[in-house]
């Protein structure tokens, strides 16, 4: 069982690497660094540009592209994709949910008791309420997971990591969230995925007669059961 999440890990490194240096490196600006001073100094960093990037960034981890994908596999009777992608959403959804109720942490525009200070734009409705963690950044990294893991390319992996992260980047600067939310929303995104797609594929080798197939999306009969 653990030899194939190994195999599945070292197969899509291009990913995962990436994603680890970020665990490292976020951790230790949430050590080194006020929650404050790590919140600021993203989302005081603007320009009209990368007001629209952002925007579009944004929206891409509120969860209509990931159900996009799923509506894909489903119009192609691709089961296991559609079964296996729906799971990691469901379960990602779950638990942000659950963990946004249970802290109920204030968000920025709430936290800051001078609202000035944070870049605002116009066309986005921010929130005030359950800040903890980000569901767009959960969303996002389970969703480029799911691609990066089902797509023959794995080069690509890196890529995918790096849009990922700009959605994460998004939630500071649009105000929405901070850093320690999108941090953690990296993890339960990026952790549900993997171990769904795990499980999943460690249920298919026990099958008799079978083998676990890791590149599907360019496949038209992959995934097919």
């Amino acid at each position: 069982m653990l030899k194939t999440l190994a195999t599945l890990v070292a197969k899509n490194r291009y990913f995962f690497i990436p994603f680890l240096l970020w665990l490292i490196i976020g951790g230790a600006l949430l050590t080194i660094f006020t929650k404050d001073q790590l919140f600021l100094a993203v989302n005081g960093a603007h320009n009209p540009v990368a007001d629209i990037l952002v925007t579009i960034s944004t929206y891409v981890g509120n969860g209509l592209l990931f159900g996009l994908i799923l509506a894909f596999f489903l119009f192609k009777r691709q089961w296991r994709n559609f079964f296996m992608g729906a799971a990691a959403f469901l379960l990602v959804t779950l638990i942000v949910q659950f963990l946004k109720r249970a802290f109920s942490e204030p968000r920025p525009i709430s936290y800051f008791t001078d609202p000035t200070v944070l870049h605002i734009l116009p066309w986005i409705s921010v929130h005030s309420g359950l800040s903890f963690p980000s569901g767009h950044t959960s969303t996002a990294f389970a969703m480029y997971c799911f691609i990066t893991l089902m797509w023959s390319n794995k080069k690509m992996g890196w890529v995918l990591f790096l849009l990922a992260l700009s959605t994460a980047h998004s939630r500071l600067y649009l105000s929405q969230h901070f850093f320690s939310d999108v941090y953690v929303g990296s993890i339960i995104g990026t952790f549900c995925c993997t171990l769904v797609y795990w499980l999943f594929e460690y249920r298919k080798s026990q099958t008799p007669g079978t083998t676990c197939i890791h590149n599907t999306v360019i496949t038209p009969s992959a995934g097919n059961i």
